[in-house]
């Protein structure tokens, strides 16, 4: 069921002649792998099992989106840095009543279709706020790692996690699940929701980090693998990356233990389960293995 799922979906985003840019860089000369579109298709089938094909179809569409602008700031301008910040939200969001056909075409495709999907997902027009809001932060971080890239910054892990939960995009995704499943939410709730989100995505990022370390480093960038095999220890690069493993397992933990402390209401009862289930989804989908708790686990410092 789930194959045809993510063939339908392949299928479907291939057939969109006006989003042709965006779906041929996911499938021709990627850095990523050699079907890239196929594991996005296979990422929103498995993050979000119980979703419409309409709802899966806009996970698949969104994190394809990722990908590119990603690729467009990390491959593409690595020049670009926070002080092209209004610019490159100009390229890419409708931002502050920006003129689609004043916009690079691929750009104004993936503008419109962003700013379409959150009047055609049948999701309640209070949530746009907060899913502009995590796409605008997503850009603003891929811009700072540019810019510690290009100034040549070494900064903290903590400062690069509280950095890295938003570049990793996993919130826009969750936000994406959150609206699509959950209407009458109070703000107070929302913000701790979106707490446990930011929990998970730091978990998502170590993930992310341990998967893409030889790729990035042959790039000339940094992520938590090399922070801390810098640091003042005598580590080896296999010690640091294990560093990274038991990081990740513990803030697993403590964002399983939020969860459970969680005063747990009917409407977020089942996401708060989801958002559990998900992070491990993707810790698999990272090919990242458990590993039994180390006596001392690094703390982000």
């Amino acid at each position: 069921m789930q194959d045809r799922r993510i063939n339908r979906l392949k299928e479907r985003l291939l057939a969109q002649a006006d989003e042709v840019p965006v779906i041929r860089h996911l499938v021709e000369d990627n850095p990523r792998g050699d079907d890239m579109l196929g594991e996005v298709c296979r990422a929103a089938v498995l993050l979000h099992p119980s979703a419409s094909f309409e709802q899966s179809l806009t996970l698949a569409r969104t994190m394809a989106y990722i990908v590119f602008i990603d690729d467009y700031l990390e491959e593409d301008h690595p020049e670009l840095d926070l002080g092209d910040y209004r610019r490159v939200c100009q390229n890419f969001l409708l931002w502050h009543n920006r003129d689609l056909s004043q916009m690079p075409l691929v750009h104004a495709t993936v503008a419109r279709k962003i700013e379409d999907q959150f009047r055609e997902d049948e999701v309640p027009e209070e949530w746009t706020a907060m899913r502009r809001l995590v796409w605008e932060k997503s850009i603003w971080t891929m811009l700072q790692e540019n810019h510690w890239l290009k100034h040549h910054e070494r900064v903290t892990l903590d400062a690069y996690l509280a950095n890295g939960m938003y570049s990793s995009s996993f919130p826009i995704v969750q936000v994406s699940i959150l609206a699509f499943s959950y209407q009458d939410v109070s703000q107070e709730l929302k913000n701790r929701i979106f707490g446990h989100i930011c929990q998970a995505a730091r978990v998502v990022r170590l993930a992310n980090d341990l998967r893409t370390h030889e790729r990035e480093a042959a790039q000339g960038r940094f992520n938590s693998v090399d922070l801390i095999f810098s640091g003042p220890s005598d580590r080896t690069l296999e010690s640091a990356r294990e560093a990274v493993h038991h990081l990740m397992e513990e803030e697993f933990e403590q964002l399983k233990k939020a969860i459970a402390r969680e005063r747990r209401t009917g409407i977020t009862q089942s996401f708060l389960s989801h958002l559990i289930d998900s992070t491990q989804v993707l810790l698999d989908f990272y090919e990242v293995p458990r590993q039994g708790r180390p006596d001392r686990l690094l703390k982000a410092g």
